[in-house]
């Protein structure tokens, strides 16, 4: 697998030692730069794999990285109540089954098929949360009211990479808990840390006698410290930034983060599928919309290939159901990401052919706060214009999300540097004239491009099928110009379908 030479020299610090004498590390590149490639083949160099921890959208995604890198390696998605296979290299577990399973990833540490853990989008472990105590240890409430320490699984394995793109230093409270996970001097003491770095202060609840007042400490003290006023609550707050420069001197030998415009040598567009599971409603959508759809083709054979016969029946009818269903799974997985790249000040375009799949990003755009602009075949002129400039031009409206053929042609969108595809169409041609409108003259970074796959599903089938024609795989991987019929994707997405059906 050929690497970047940005991706080479993370592989030489991950497998290097940071200034305690470890492994453990924090691999902070921004979106788009192959954090878990780096991740993958230093795990593999040090310790032969490793468990990963991630959100439970991504570990369907890690599995098919391990697979393309090392394919002749085990990689066991753990589960309650699944089997244990001690041949495997690598187990994952997402963050919210890690309590579930604490009992099976403590038989894989004791029996050495686990020294180190590659925790993922590793700020999911700020804060209190049960999914950080599970990682790093903390006091859990017992059912009489008591409370018992209990170390984390930091303590158990010999290194841990936390992988994260989200620029934490704004915050610097939440960096603690990485801190701990990879066993930096300054998470000795949160105490002192927050006293440092973020601007620790008091907020008082008090009581004047007539009402209920929260305020800072230096409040209470300048106008309400006097008899009769009680402070009922006192909790600390750790929300500010201080000392900034010199918490970053501090994570020297400790983190690795580079971005984009740093990296000297990417490509001009670089295109990922990040496959993923969809959860058990969905699937149980799907499987009865398929089920339907099966039973659709029994009673409905289709008599001779040809574009009349196959994209006018019923068939392509039945078979957008399927699309559907799949759309409407990945909306919350697209927003995670859509919020990752946009907290790193990036730009970000979406296409997908339903307006119910623009509409719902969009909303949960303003939901979020993060400008968004949208558009649909339905708009007119004047509204697509103004739509295109204001993505261009206001620094606020981060998101452009559009219908792919509305929005995938004759439009300027350079300031956006990742796309976005929610779905598929069945023109390769489609997807090509879409991410250009981004990869064009007028852009000055690389373009990192997304196909979003729901395992299990039709849209394996479609990707399958485009990898399988050379004429529709350069149409979208190398942006060649070759005429290839939609009829064509669409005949041999249902000989598929139909094939593993009989």
């Amino acid at each position: 697998m050929e690497l970047f030479n940005h991706q080479k020299e993370g592989i030489k610090i991950l497998t290097g030692f940071n200034p305690e004498g470890g492994h453990s590390f924090l691999l902070a590149d921004s979106m788009g730069l192959g954090k878990t490639i780096q991740a993958i083949i230093s795990s593999k160099k040090l310790y032969g794999g490793s468990l990963i921890v991630c959100p439970a959208s991504l570990k369907i995604n890690w599995q098919r990285e391990i697979n393309n890198v090392y394919p002749d390696d085990g990689v066991c998605i753990l589960q309650k109540g699944g089997v244990l296979n001690e041949s495997d290299n690598w187990f994952i577990v997402n963050y919210d089954m890690l309590g579930k399973l604490m009992g099976e990833i403590g038989y894989l540490i004791e029996q050495g098929k686990i020294k180190h853990i590659d925790l993922d989008e590793a700020h999911y472990i700020k804060g209190n949360s049960l999914r950080s105590k599970a990682i790093i240890g903390g006091r859990k409430t017992k059912k009489d009211g008591e409370t018992a320490k209990f170390s984390g699984l930091i303590k158990l394995v010999d290194s841990v990479t936390c992988i994260t793109g989200t620029p934490i230093l704004n915050k610097p409270i939440e960096l603690f808990n990485i801190l701990k996970a990879i066993g930096h001097p300054l998470s000795k003491s949160k105490e002192k840390y927050a006293e440092r770095y973020c601007g620790r202060f008091w907020m008082y609840r008090i009581w004047d006698g007539n009402r209920f007042y929260t305020i800072p400490s230096s409040v209470f003290y300048a106008k309400f410290n006097k008899p009769g006023v009680k402070i009922k609550l006192r909790w600390p707050d750790d929300s500010g930034a201080t000392n900034l420069d010199e918490l970053r001197d501090q994570l020297k030998g400790w983190m690795i983060r580079r971005k984009k415009e740093d990296v000297l040598d990417l490509p001009e567009k670089i295109i990922s599928i990040k496959e993923f599971e969809i959860d058990s409603d969905w699937s149980k959508k799907y499987k009865n919309a398929f089920d339907d759809y099966i039973e659709f083709r029994k009673e409905n054979p289709i008599d001779g290939w040809n574009e009349e016969n196959v994209l006018m029946s019923r068939h392509l009818v039945e078979i957008q159901k399927l699309k559907q269903v799949c759309r409407l799974a990945k909306v919350d997985t697209i927003v995670e990401d859509i919020k990752e790249a946009v907290d790193q000040g990036e730009k970000v375009i979406v296409f997908s052919q339903y307006t119910k799949t623009i509409d719902a990003i969009t909303d949960k755009m303003q939901e979020l706060g993060i400008g968004v602009t949208a558009l649909t075949g339905d708009c007119d002129m004047v509204y697509r214009q103004a739509s295109v400039d204001s993505f261009q031009n206001d620094p606020r409206v981060k998101v452009f999300v559009a219908n792919i053929k509305a929005g995938g042609v004759g439009i300027n969108l350079t300031k956006a540097s990742i796309v976005m595809f929610a779905d598929m169409d069945w023109s390769p041609e489609i997807h090509n004239q879409a991410m250009d409108r981004a990869h064009r003259i007028g852009q000055t970074g690389t373009v990192n491009v997304y196909y979003y796959i729901a395992k299990g599903t039709i849209e394996e089938d479609i990707m399958e099928v485009l990898k399988s024609k050379k004429e529709i795989m350069n149409q979208i991987l190398d942006g060649k110009k070759d005429k290839v019929k939609t009829s064509s994707v669409f005949e041999s997405v249902v000989r598929r379908i139909v094939d593993k059906n009989t």
